[in-house]
């Protein structure tokens, strides 16, 4: 039995050994026992002693002139990991030596946002190399406009089957209008049943995209003692990791006496929403804007499923 690698591929100053210190940081891979980070190049970003210790992890370097099966193995020996981070050197090329028991996981990309541009225009072919080999491509140091659409685009087009993650310069996610299911150009957003799940993530996230728009959903009636007169909760059950793990999602609506709404009815919402500070905390508000479509029969599918 072999031992599981992550492959990190990217350029040079890519932000590869960040990527593997915020993972280890954030316990984003579970549960790996002891960690080796073997790299290829001697990158900007340091694991010091203290890092190490706290996270049970090792770090050893070896440049293309030691890069060989002795070498490896003695690592190996000398470390006993049970994970290997592989941080790899891409100027190497293709020609370079795996142990038949380094069990690739998941090779990983990670792409410079600010530089993609440059990079790209003068080493197509590598980036084209990297890409098509990944399954995840992360692209750091993003804004969100156009130009980080268009990066996307272009990687899409070398790997159509991957998932790409675009974070911002403090290592948010960002979330392009591009990237939902849903049209978010005009004055009504129209959601469907199955889009919920995104609407509620990226209404928190992106709130100058729904700040006096119109949403049109279906969602659950949901009252309960604590919350303001003449208010209910407009949301869903949401599957965020297993069956046990069922938890309500959704946003306050207002609603006027003349509307007759039953807790746990299944209403077709049309609302406009708003976002108000409360005690420094950014809260939504949906406010009905026709008389509630009521009832309706509850979907097959209740629960957003936010794995």
């Amino acid at each position: 039995m072999g031992i599981p690698v992550i492959v990190i591929k990217g350029i040079f100053e890519s932000g590869k050994s960040y990527f593997i210190k915020d993972s280890l940081i954030r316990g984003d891979f579970g549960d790996l026992g002891k960690v080796l980070i073997l790299s290829q190049e001697e990158g900007l970003e340091e694991f010091d002693e203290e890092f190490l210790s706290t996270y049970n992890a090792s770090f050893e370097y070896l440049d293309k002139d030691e890069w060989d099966g002795k070498a490896i193995n003695d690592v190996v020996r000398k470390h006993k990991p049970q994970v290997i981070f592989l941080e790899c050197n891409e100027m190497w090329g293709d020609n370079v030596y795996f142990p038949n028991y380094f069990d690739v996981q998941q090779v990983i990309t990670i792409i410079d946002g600010s530089s993609f541009n440059i990079y790209f225009q003068s080493m197509r072919q590598l980036f084209f190399d990297m890409i098509k080999e990944s399954e995840l491509v992360i692209i750091n140091r993003c804004e969100p406009n156009a130009e980080t659409s268009k990066i996307k685009k272009a990687i899409k087009v070398m790997n159509s089957g991957l998932e790409i993650i675009a974070l911002d310069k403090q290592g948010n996610q960002i979330r392009l209008a591009s990237d939902l299911p849903y049209d978010v150009s005009g004055q009504e957003i129209v959601i469907k049943l199955n889009e919920f799940g995104d609407f509620y993530v990226d209404s928190f996230e992106s709130p100058d995209r729904y700040q006096n728009k119109i949403v049109k959903f279906e969602c659950m009636v949901l009252f309960d003692d604590s919350l303001p007169p003449r208010t209910f909760v407009a949301g869903r059950g949401a599957l965020t990791c297993c069956v046990d793990d069922i938890q309500t999602i959704g946003h306050l609506c207002s609603y006027t006496d003349k509307d007759k709404i039953n807790n746990r009815s299944w209403i077709l919402l049309t609302a406009r929403v708003h976002y108000m500070d409360f005690h420094g905390e950014t809260r939504i508000l949906l406010e009905y804007i026709n008389s509630i479509e009521l009832p309706m029969p509850a979907p097959e599918q209740q629960l957003v499923n936010m794995k």
